[in-house]
């Protein structure tokens, strides 16, 4: 019964977070709030789980969740401002997420109130319209956020204002929405994830991140349609849930390779959002394919579980890092909202097949000038997106910067091509240091202590052809990553070739420098499987099945990384070039 899944997992993360609760009445500014393994902190928006903790005491009866859920909303008053505002952290000044922290509360009195005293159902309600009255004066248009705040501030207008009849707050919701409708490009992507949220690039491409955009935005926005009954919102969004879902792989995951905020992609979503559930797993039997994807989606959270506790992707706990609890707390809502809106058992039958299990060949979206890639078995994007959120965020160059196969699971998966604290309180450090390597694919060179790399190239020219076998070319130069050349120019041209049961990797590299440079090449594989020499090449098992490597040109011994985002261990191999400048590299299936 997929309710139960749902119900099971949601038990799982409740008890999970008040495992971590915090007990010491003596000492209010901790009495009460969840404790984070990762950040060794209390997040301030930890007191979002109010909701899927009064689900839980109303679900079971116990009273373990109705005490840890009022004791985490008495921690709260300890980051709320006299004006309403939440603070992200103690020491965070960002107050944006009240809207979240706003709506959270408004589930938890939509379907939980009768679980409250009259004097703590005051309280919440208070507290509410604090916020919600902080919302209305702040959040406009022209607030500057990334839209996911805009998005959500509509929904949160829309159903107080409806539930209250007040009509200020559904005007107000009205004019955000209407902004929010006017990020929506006709190619079904939701732009605004970037500043300027309005800036065009010189490659025509718009501040786009799928992971937001599926775990916050399109489904506040889709809370907002339903609420005041905006048909024409609702047929945008079920065109932007169509073509979003063009980027979730087969095992429920989504590829976020190229978003802007990728800095926080966790291989199922995003680190701070709510998750997909709300946006396509309440249809009422109406879109199968969609709530078949949030089931997906919902059994690789499971996957990532321990000890009650949703792990920041497939190999933390491999690889000894630990659970934020964030990743849960916000998680848990999105459990919460689509139990408490209601979750439909599937029919009976063979599970609908996902849009990337019967893609096109090529598909090209042209608003992130990314190349999304389906051949015998294979699933591939590459990249020449130039928005720049910040400097070492995603790739770009004619990257390759996904690369799945369905006996696999992720062989390539790239995110930010140099790690840095973007969101101090919203990420994390691991211990590991030397182990920790981004793994973007990319031909580099270091010269005079400075890297040049093809992946930072916002300039590079890429074609795409389709027929038996998929081939991708890209010319890109090796430039730095505030994209200055070397004093001599390098340039390489990348042929990828997705065939049956292999791809090819055909680089030839010229200017000056050449057999300075290098392949860098991160194969996604546990390092516990272990990685195995063989003549002119490695065998690598996957999280499925395993691969070959095969090469004529000079490898480095193979070394065992791993990166926060998307939270995969890799094997590291570095290709040198023969003395013409090629270096070819094939991955073979087994």
């Amino acid at each position: 019964m997929v309710r139960d899944e749902y119900e099971s997992l949601l038990r799982s993360w409740c008890d999970g977070m008040l495992s971590l609760q915090i007990k010491d009445p003596a000492h209010k500014r901790f009495h009460g709030g969840l404790m984070c393994p990762a950040c060794q902190r209390i997040h301030g928006r930890s007191a979002d789980a109010v909701y899927p903790l009064l689900y839980m005491a109303d679900r079971t009866g116990e009273k373990k969740y109705l005490d840890g859920a009022l004791a985490l909303f008495d921690w709260g008053e300890t980051v709320i401002c006299e004006n309403g505002s939440v603070y992200n952290d103690a020491q965070g000044q960002w107050e944006g997420i009240t809207v979240f922290s706003a709506m959270s509360i408004f589930h938890a009195l939509e379907y939980h109130s009768h679980l409250l005293s009259e004097d703590t159902k005051k309280r919440f309600e208070k507290r509410l319209q604090a916020m919600v009255q902080w919302v209305d004066a702040t959040i406009t248009p022209e607030f500057v956020t990334n839209i996911n705040y805009h998005a959500t501030a509509a929904a949160l207008l829309a159903v107080t204002g409806a539930a209250w009849s007040n009509e200020g707050y559904l005007q107000h919701a009205a004019i955000l929405a209407e902004s929010c409708k006017r990020h929506m490009m006709d190619e079904g992507l939701f732009y605004g994830e970037g500043k300027p949220m309005e800036q065009i690039t010189s490659r025509g491409c718009r501040p786009v991140d799928i992971g937001y955009n599926v775990e916050e935005s399109i489904p506040s926005m889709l809370a907002y349609a339903r609420c005041v009954d905006d048909k024409e919102m609702l047929h945008m969004l079920e065109h932007q849930l169509e073509t979003h879902l063009e980027f979730m792989l087969p095992d429920g995951a989504w590829d976020n390779s190229t978003g802007t905020r990728n800095f926080k992609w966790t291989y199922w979503g995003s680190r701070t959002s709510d998750g997909c559930q709300t946006a396509y797993g309440c249809w009422n039997g109406e879109k199968p394919v969609w709530e078949e994807a949030a089931r997906r989606n919902l059994a690789l959270y499971r996957q990532c579980t321990d000890g009650g506790l949703l792990y920041g992707g497939p190999d933390y706990l491999a690889h000894g890092e630990e659970p934020c609890i964030h990743h849960t707390f916000c998680h848990a809502k999105a459990l919460a909202e689509g139990l408490d809106f209601g979750i439909r058992e599937p029919a009976e039958g063979l599970p609908p097949r996902l849009p990337s299990e019967c893609a096109p060949p090529i598909r090209y979206f042209p608003g992130i000038d990314t190349y999304r890639i389906a051949a015998h078995g294979f699933l591939a994007s590459v990249t020449g997106y130039d928005f720049e959120y910040l400097e070492g965020g995603h790739a770009s160059g004619g990257t390759m910067t996904m690369l799945w196969h369905r006996k696999t699971g992720p062989i390539l998966a790239s995110s930010m091509t140099d790690y840095s604290m973007k969101e101090v309180f919203n990420m994390q450090l691991t211990r590991r240091k030397e182990s920790h390597q981004a793994l973007t694919p990319a031909v580099e060179l270091y010269h005079n202590g400075t890297r040049y790399a093809q992946c930072y190239d916002y300039h590079a020219h890429i074609q795409a052809a389709g027929g038996e076998n998929v081939e991708i070319i890209t010319v890109a130069d090796l430039v730095s990553v505030s994209q200055h050349s070397p004093e001599r120019r390098i340039s390489c041209r990348i042929r990828y070739t997705l065939g049956r049961g292999y791809v090819a990797f055909r680089i030839q590299l010229s200017g000056a420098w050449t057999s300075q440079c290098r392949f860098v090449l991160p194969l996604i594989g546990r390092h516990a499987y272990g990685c195995t020499p063989m003549k002119n090449g490695l065998r690598i098992v996957s999280q499925k099945g395993s691969f070959l490597v095969k090469t004529t040109n000079e490898m480095q011994d193979p070394k065992p990384i791993f990166f926060l985002t998307p939270g995969l261990e890799a094997w590291s191999c570095h290709l040198m070039p023969d003395i013409t400048g090629k270096i070819e590299v094939t991955l073979y299936i087994e």
